[in-house]
C-alpha cells in the first residue's frame, strides 16, 4: 500500500516542543511507517514570519522533492505584505497548489483570508484548514461562505475530534468543495459513515501527533472498504486534487524494528490480533455528544460490537453503561448486566458509582451486585459529575475496593492530583487513570500520581491528545504500570489499537500491557464477595 498523507509540519515554534524539527525528522518517522509522501508545512510560518518560513521550507525539503510537498502557510497580512503576496502566487502559478491556514492557533477569523484566497482561486488550490478540535461555529459559517463562493477550491479539514463532528458532517453535505482527513478521525465506523453518504472521494489520509503513530494506518486497514476504496483515501484522492501522477513504486522502505513487531505488522495490514486481548475501557455507547454509531440501537448495542472485536482479535471488554453514567446508576448498571449476560466470556462490567445516587448505591446494594461476578470493579466520571475525588461521598467506593482487591476507572483529564493523597491510604485497590490525563498536563500530572503510589496505572485510549511519546513514560514505570483501553465503542478500537501497536517498541515490551496486566489485576479479587 503506498501512502501520501496531510499534516505534518517541521521547524520550531512558540507553543509546543516541535515533532519533527528538521526534514530529516520527518523523513525518518515516514520511513517508520512506510508512509511515501507526504504535504508539509512550515511551523516558523505559522508561528512568526509566513513569508520567511515559508521560503525556507522550500530549502529544506528540496532534497527530498520526490517525497516531501510543500503546504504554504498563509495569513490575512499575506495579502497587504506585496512581497509574500506575490511570492505565494508565483508558487501556486507554478503549480504548488497546498496551502494551510490555522485561524485557531493563529486567532484570526477564516474569512479574513478571502481577498489572498480569491487571487488564488483560478490556480484551484488545495487549503488545508487546521481544526485542533475547534468547534467554533463562526469557523464553520466563514468555511461555508467560502466553499460556496470559490468552488475551485478544495478545502480540507485536518485535525478535527468529535466534538466537531456533527457540524462536520453538515458542512460535507452542504459544500462538495470540502474534504475530511481522516487522522483524528478516531470515532468508531466514522469512516464508513462518510462514504456511505459522502463517498470515499471525499477521505484524505493523514497523520496527526508523531505520538499517534500508525493509528490513521490501521484505522484505514480495518475499515469496511474494498481495497480500491482503501487506496482511494491512501493516496489517489490527494494525487488527484493536487493533479500528480501515481508513484509507480514505493518510496519508503520498512523499518527494521518490523522484525520486533509482528504484531503491528500484522495488523497494520488488516489482520486480527492473535493473542489474548482485553480491553480495559469501553463503554455501550449510545450516539450522542458527537457519536455516530450508525449501526448500533438500543438493546443490540453489545451484539453489534461483537464484530469488531472478532475483526480486532479483541476476547473481552470490560464496559461501563451510559445509562449509568448520565442517569440513574442502578438501573443503568442493571441493564448493562442483564443484556451482557447474553454473550458468556466476552463482556465484563464496571460498576458505576455516582455520588449524587449515594444513597441508592449501599453497601448490601453493592455486595448483591458484585456476587454474581458480572461487574469487576468501578468507573467514576468525576469531571462530568461536577464532584471532586476530594469529596467523601466516594469513600464507599474506595473502602469496598480496597476491601475486595477491585479496580477503580477513574476518568482524569486534569483533574486527577486528588489521588496521589487517595490512591496509599488504599493500597489493595487499583486505581486504573482512565485516559492518563489526556493532555501533556494530565499526562504530567499522571505521572506524578503514579511516582507516588504504585497501586495507580496508566490506562491508554484518549491519550492522543497528548504529544509526550508513550516509550519515555513506559521506560520510566515499567511497562506492570499500564493497561490497554480504547474507549470502544464510542472510539474507534481499531485507531486506538494501532496508536499502541506502532509505538516503537518491541513486541515484547508492549505485549503484557493488552490483556495480561489488567488480567492480573482482576485475579486480585477477594472472594468475599462470592455468593454465601
Amino acid at each position: 500500500m503506498q501512502y501520501f498523507a496531510l499534516n505534518p509540519m517541521i521547524g520550531y515554534g512558540a507553543y509546543a516542543r516541535p515533532d519533527f524539527p528538521r526534514a530529516k525528522d520527518l523523513l525518518a518517522h515516514l520511513d517508520y511507517l512506510s508512509i511515501d509522501r507526504c504535504l508539509v508545512s512550515s511551523i516558523e510560518a505559522r508561528d512568526a514570519t509566513p513569508l520567511h518560513g515559508n521560503r525556507k521550507l522550500l530549502e529544506e525539503i528540496a532534497p527530498w522533492q520526490e517525497r516531501l510537498y510543500p503546504a504554504f502557510v498563509i495569513t490575512p497580512a499575506d495579502f497587504f505584505i506585496e512581497a509574500s503576496r506575490q511570492w505565494l502566487l508565483e508558487q501556486a502559478r507554478a503549480g504548488r497548489k497546498a496551502f494551510r491556514v490555522c485561524p485557531a492557533i493563529s486567532r484570526f477569523p477564516l474569512r479574513q483570508i478571502e481577498r489572498l484566497l480569491a487571487e488564488l482561486a483560478p490556480c484551484q488550490p488545495l487549503l488545508l484548514l487546521d481544526f485542533r478540535g475547534s468547534n467554533d461555529p463562526l469557523l464553520f459559517r466563514d468555511l461555508e461562505y467560502l466553499a460556496q463562493k470559490y468552488p475551485s477550491v478544495n478545502f480540507v479539514l485536518c485535525q478535527h475530534m468529535w466534538p466537531s463532528f456533527g457540524a462536520i458532517l453538515d458542512v460535507l453535505w452542504r459544500c462538495r468543495n470540502i474534504f475530511l482527513d481522516i487522522s483524528w478521525l478516531h470515532m468508531r465506523q466514522a469512516i464508513e459513515l462518510v462514504k456511505e453518504h459522502f463517498g470515499c472521494e471525499r477521505l484524505l489520509f493523514g497523520i496527526g501527533y508523531k505520538t499517534h503513530y500508525g493509528a490513521a494506518i490501521g484505522a484505514l486497514a480495518h475499515a469496511q472498504l474494498t481495497a480500491a476504496e482503501r487506496e482511494m483515501i491512501a493516496h489517489g484522492n490527494l494525487e488527484r486534487l493536487l493533479q500528480l501522477p501515481p508513484l509507480n513504486r514505493k518510496l519508503a522502505s520498512d523499518s527494521p524494528l518490523l522484525a520486533r513487531k509482528p504484531l503491528w505488522d500484522a495488523f497494520r495490514r488488516g489482520m486480527p490480533l492473535s493473542l489474548p486481548v482485553i480491553d480495559a475501557h469501553t463503554h455501550d455507547c449510545a450516539a450522542n455528544r458527537g457519536w455516530y454509531n450508525r449501526d448500533i440501537e438500543p438493546g443490540r448495542m453489545l451484539s453489534a460490537m461483537l464484530p469488531d472485536m472478532d475483526k480486532h482479535g479483541v476476547d473481552r471488554i470490560i464496559l461501563s453503561s451510559e445509562q449509568a453514567l448520565f442517569s440513574e446508576p442502578v438501573d443503568g448498571n442493571r441493564a448493562l448486566e442483564k443484556e451482557a449476560r447474553k454473550f458468556p466470556g466476552r463482556f465484563s462490567g464496571y460498576f458505576v458509582f455516582n455520588p449524587l445516587y449515594e444513597e441508592k448505591i449501599t453497601v448490601p446494594v453493592l455486595d448483591k451486585f458484585f456476587r454474581r461476578e458480572f461487574f469487576v470493579g468501578f468507573k467514576l466520571l468525576p469531571a462530568y459529575w461536577a464532584i471532586p475525588l476530594t469529596d467523601p461521598r466516594y469513600c464507599r467506593v474506595w473502602e469496598y475496593a480496597d476491601r475486595y482487591a477491585l479496580p477503580i476507572l477513574i476518568h482524569t483529564w486534569g483533574d486527577a492530583a486528588a489521588l496521589t493523597e487517595i490512591a496509599p491510604k488504599y493500597p489493595r485497590a487499583a486505581f486504573l487513570l482512565g485516559h492518563s490525563g489526556g493532555s501533556d498536563g494530565g499526562r504530567r500530572q499522571c505521572e506524578t500520581i503514579a511516582a507516588a503510589a504504585s497501586n495507580t496505572y496508566f490506562e491508554f485510549c484518549g491519550t492522543f491528545c497528548s504529544t509526550l511519546p508513550w516509550q519515555d513514560s513506559i521506560a520510566r514505570f515499567g511497562s506492570k504500570r499500564f493497561v490497554f483501553g480504547s474507549d470502544f465503542a464510542a472510539h474507534n478500537q481499531a485507531w486506538e489499537l494501532s496508536c499502541f501497536l506502532s509505538i516503537p517498541l518491541p513486541d515484547k515490551v508492549l505485549q503484557p500491557i493488552l490483556g495480561q496486566n489488567i488480567q492480573r489485576l482482576l485475579q486480585r479479587r477477594q472472594t468475599s464477595v462470592s455468593p454465601n
